[in-house]
């Protein structure tokens, strides 16, 4: 439980990974330590890689590129965008993003609610990560893949 007046430091380079399907992730904040309110993860995307198209229930998504170019796409919307690019995807919205560069790629994404580290957990513990499996576990944490 996060104490009033007591930071969270995540040194660069550092916090708990999470690995699966070529996605290299460190949890920078978590639900234990926002009390639910806030997930940080820095996730390095190969390129020509990215989730398909999939609706959040509980939480809203945002998206801060650090390096490399990234695709958007949020309801109508499709967005492209290098180091600097913010875009927020709200629930109940379908929403993918897509490495269009030709290099890995890091993003900073943020959840509110907290709490979808346990999906990525989830998804890094499975030996083979087929689109089936993918898509169990995602229902189970109230995301549908489209």
């Amino acid at each position: 439980m996060l104490k009033e007046h007591h930071i969270h430091h995540v040194p660069a380079g550092q916090g708990p990974c999470i690995h699966y399907g070529g996605n290299d992730m460190q949890v920078k904040l978590g639900a234990a330590q926002s009390n639910g309110e806030l997930t940080l993860i820095e996730d390095v995307i190969p390129p020509d890689s990215g989730p398909p198209l999939h609706v959040h229930e509980k939480e809203n998504e945002t998206y801060y590129v650090l390096e490399g170019e990234f695709e958007f796409v949020c309801g109508p919307d499709r967005v492209a965008g290098g180091p600097g690019t913010f875009v927020f995807a709200p629930r109940g919205v379908a929403h993918r993003y897509k490495n269009i560069g030709t290099a890995p790629g890091r993003v900073l994404f943020g959840f509110t609610p907290a709490g979808i580290e346990e999906f990525f957990g989830e998804l890094g513990a499975q030996e083979a990560l087929n689109p089936q499996i993918m898509i169990e576990i995602a229902r189970r944490h109230g995301i549908t893949i489209l």
